[in-house]
């Protein structure tokens, strides 16, 4: 017989960070004994199926993101630290009118011509992040993330916003210290340096892109940054360059993160169901599809949160104005009642649109990039080194953005296939 204590236990498992490394599980025993659980121990409502989820990010009049507003009026004494306070100023923290305000601007520079001209330089890096794979000696084990997800994510992201190649290692290793990943042993004094570490990095970092934007002022480039400075020129409602710095700094962060997660997500997937590995690498043509599938199946951006704006209800369950609603956005992607046997990867599987990228007003700006780069490895992995699973990941110790730290593989093989010269 399953209680109210065993559902809360669920919600501990979900909500704490570092508790699991196998989340999905979590998710579907929540969904299975309540779709759409009020928690009296957190005061939050976590909803599970893919219906709730997908009504909520598109009701923006009844559910709005978590602001410093909502912050400022409901945690008593909450100041934001000055990391946290130039984080929460960007446009994944931001309702409207001042979210309509930001995204129009950072719009400008995620265009279709902007795309096409990275799908060039999108597949150079692929290519150049599988010949750093082929270099391992056969029998010996590498990182897939340090070797291929997150240099390959730093210079695609890189590139879109013009940074320089010389400063991806820099701007890493502060995002890093500025969003330190959360440490429950970590006593008082080890979180007051971690939080002053934060701080300093923070400032660095905002610094870092503000000194970007003001030299792309006098000399553009071909990036994002330099686009949305020319596009903007003369709107009466165009970003000072520290507006823009704090508008595109999270777009880097949150893009590098969840870009290195999803690779080493799907990589891991991969390896832990061989046979759709051998039918993508047969069959490159597979990979729009086996993308679209990967994004569904082991995609990093789990967890988002809203709160309500009004007294309402989700699937019967009441809603009360002010509090948190909790969407299990990597659960509700496996939802029986949309997809059939979801909890398997099928790279075949017939496309239906996923939670990946969330949906509604906030939907990911980032989305057509991050399926360029997913579709371009998935349809490059053949002429990759083959590889095999060589021990368990160490994952990152949080459901907001989840993947692995460090992914263990073996290269067994050289190159399945010989390249064309470059």
């Amino acid at each position: 017989m399953t209680t109210g204590q065993d559902i809360e236990e669920l919600v501990r498992f979900v909500l704490a960070p570092g508790t699991s490394d196998d989340p999905f599980a979590h998710y579907r025993r929540l969904r299975e004994l309540a779709d759409v659980h009020r928690s009296e121990r957190t005061g939050t409502t976590l909803v599970s199926r893919y219906a709730d989820c997908r009504q909520v990010l598109a009701d923006q009049e009844t559910f709005r993101v978590v602001d410093t507003d909502w912050m400022a009026d409901n945690i008593p004494g909450w100041r934001p630290s000055r990391s946290q306070e130039q984080f929460l100023s960007s446009l994944f923290f931001r309702n409207p009118p001042d979210h309509t305000r930001l995204r129009r601007q950072l719009s400008r520079g995620f265009t279709a011509r902007r795309l096409r001209m990275l799908r060039p330089v999108v597949e150079k890096e692929v290519l150049s992040a599988l010949d750093r794979l082929a270099a391992v000696p056969s029998g010996h084990v590498a990182d897939f993330q340090e070797l291929v997800s997150v240099p390959l994510s730093l210079a695609v992201l890189g590139g879109l916003l013009g940074i320089p190649v010389r400063e991806h290692p820099r701007c890493w290793t502060l995002l890093h210290e500025a969003v330190p990943a959360p440490d429950p042993g970590a006593d008082e004094a080890a979180r007051a340096a971690m939080g002053r570490q934060a701080d300093e990095s923070a400032a660095e970092l905002g610094a870092f892109f503000t000194e970007l934007i003001a030299g792309k002022r006098t000399e553009p480039g071909d990036d994002l940054i330099s686009a949305c400075l020319a596009e903007q020129a003369g709107d009466p409602e165009q970003l000072t360059d520290r507006e823009l710095a704090l508008a595109v700094l999270p777009v880097f962060g949150a893009g590098v993160t969840t870009l290195s997660d999803t690779l080493g997500n799907i990589m891991h997937t991969l390896l832990t169901n061989p046979d759709q590995l051998e039918r993508l690498s047969a069959d490159p043509a597979r990979a729009e599809r086996a993308a679209a599938e990967a994004f569904r199946h082991s995609g990093g951006y789990h967890i988002t949160r809203r709160y309500a704006t009004r007294d309402t209800e989700i699937r019967g369950v009441p809603v009360a104005a002010g509090s948190i609603v909790v969407l299990l956005l990597a659960g509700a992607n496996r939802d029986p009642e949309v997809f059939a046997r979801p909890e398997e990867l099928d790279i075949e599987r017939p496309e239906t649109a996923s939670l990946a990228f969330g949906t509604g007003i906030h939907h990911c700006l980032g989305a057509a990039l991050a399926k360029l780069l997913v579709e371009t490895v998935c349809g490059a992995l053949h002429r990759g080194p083959a590889l095999r699973p060589a021990g368990a990941p160490r994952w990152r110790p949080s459901l907001l953005f989840f993947g692995p730290v460090r992914l263990p593989v073996t290269v067994v093989a050289g190159p399945r296939t010989a390249r064309p010269a470059r």
